[in-house]
């Protein structure tokens, strides 16, 4: 039997932390975030492909499409991975716009576009407000060999660029986990101005100072990153 590392570890240990009733259990954060930041509780996403609505502060996000991820799992002699898809419409209210329209597909390439994207893009969503121009979310694998595979990117409307980082490491841990635990989004000046937590229990922080508008459609890229957020975290399920 092989050794486990501290990368297979880490996961664990941040599992037996949450399995142990550590509520508070929070992913990493840019403390200048959660000192401007409310903490929006997401209430919705384990039935968001039965329909039922994802709400986190002002925000209810449903989906009208899709939802439901695919897995195939391959061998190459005794390694294992498995490969998920996952493809989904979505509506978001709540904000200004009003009204949003969101596609996501993660894993496959059938998945419209407003802006060009990469060939090897895995997450890619797209976020219209009704009576304005549209947002695009890209995401794109940072394959390791050491240490944890990941996913980072941006989304932008064309003049405005934000970046997007998945984070692997829960507050005050000294070890990065394998598994994806949220992701980080900053500013052109690499100022924290958002973040989504994907584990349980979920979280979003949206920079307050934001124009309503950027707010909204960091909301609906929160809303497509939650939903896909198992996914996700499938992208290290190797052995």
């Amino acid at each position: 039997m092989p050794a486990l590392s501290l990368r297979s570890i880490a996961p664990l240990f941040a599992l037996s932390l949450l399995s142990a009733g550590c509520s508070a259990a929070r992913m990493q954060l840019d403390p200048a975030l959660t000192a401007k930041a409310p903490e929006q509780a997401v209430s919705g996403t384990a039935f968001a492909a039965f329909r039922k609505p994802v709400t986190f502060g002002a925000y209810t996000a449903t989906l009208t499409k899709g939802g439901f991820q695919t897995n195939k799992s391959t061998s190459v002699g005794p390694y294992q991975r498995k490969e998920s898809k996952q493809a989904f419409d979505f509506s978001l209210v709540g904000g200004t716009p009003a009204s949003w329209a969101g596609s996501c597909a993660y894993g496959t390439s059938k998945q419209g576009v407003l802006f060009p994207i990469s060939n090897d893009a895995g997450f890619v969503c797209t976020m219209v407000p009704q009576g304005a121009g549209g947002w695009q979310l890209e995401l794109k694998s940072q394959g390791k060999l050491y240490g944890p595979n990941t996913l980072s990117g941006s989304m932008t409307d064309g003049t405005t660029t934000l970046s997007i980082a998945m984070v692997h490491k829960l507050a005050g841990s000294a070890f990065s986990s394998s598994g994806p635990v949220g992701y980080e989004i900053r500013d052109a000046g690499g100022v924290a101005v958002a973040a989504v937590q994907i584990f349980n229990p979920q979280f979003v922080w949206i920079d307050p100072g934001l124009p309503p508008e950027v707010q909204t459609a960091i909301a609906a890229a929160a809303a497509g990153l939650l939903v896909s957020g198992s996914a996700a975290s499938d992208i290290n399920d190797s052995r």
